[in-house]
């Protein structure tokens, strides 16, 4: 009986994170809003289509959340300055 209520409770925590997970904000930049920001989308701004491959960590053309984060403030950051 332990064993089903572990399981179920644990498989709604995971459904739940799941949810929250595909709630994640839109960028400004993503047009089509699939979540990555593409080249062509990226330069629509001057700095980020700039640094945009020293972003694109996995090299696969597209920025993702996680490539968008605190690696792109530092990189912008230099950029500006």
């Amino acid at each position: 009986m332990k064993r089903i209520l572990l399981t179920s409770i644990f498989t709604l925590v995971s459904l739940n994170i799941l949810a929250e997970s595909n709630e994640m904000e839109v960028h400004a930049l993503d047009a089509d809003k699939d979540g990555l920001i593409s080249m062509t989308e990226a330069k629509a701004d001057n700095t980020l289509s700039a640094i945009f491959t020293d972003l694109d960590i996995n090299q696969d053309g597209f920025l993702s959340h996680l490539e968008l984060g605190s690696n792109a403030e530092k990189k912008l950051t230099k950029t500006t300055i």
